[in-house]
């Protein structure tokens, strides 16, 4: 009861509200995380993964970024574009996206899996990730 007094007092109640918020964000984002129809993998298993010939690249960087660098092999879709180019994407094959950073490339992998792509993967911290671990880039 006295906990309950403490948190409801007036001089707590914006500790209160923070604390609340903030584990609503955690359930959310374990809730979020077990939902999620994709893995997302490091630079490793991504390797691992291109040993495997059915396996298709996907770039969704904007073309001023691809001009940095990309992944040998890989396919370029503008994150912008890739839903209307679904069809030309095989959905039996394996998929791994790549970005930047990962961001995009989570939206992405979570977008195929709801169109029936089943082997989604997210490259984890995307091209820079690949470049950290001294990954080869393609011009």
């Amino acid at each position: 009861m006295e906990v309950l007094e403490f948190l409801l007092d007036d001089g707590q109640i914006f500790t209160t509200i923070t604390l609340v918020v903030l584990i609503m964000l955690l359930i959310g984002n374990i809730i979020t995380d077990k939902l999620k129809k994709y893995e997302d993998i490091d630079v490793n298993a991504a390797v691992t993964l291109m040993d495997e010939k059915d396996l298709i690249i996907l770039d969704v960087r904007e073309k001023k970024e691809r001009s940095a660098g990309h992944i040998a092999n890989d396919i370029h879709i503008p994150m912008s574009q890739v839903k209307n180019k679904l069809d030309a994407l095989d959905n039996k094959k394996k998929v791994l996206v790549y970005c930047r950073s990962g961001a995009r490339a989570a939206h992405i992998a979570g977008l195929l899996t709801r169109h029936e792509f089943e082997q989604v993967y997210n490259l984890k911290g995307g091209m820079n990730a690949w470049k950290k671990a001294n990954q080869p880039i393609k011009s």
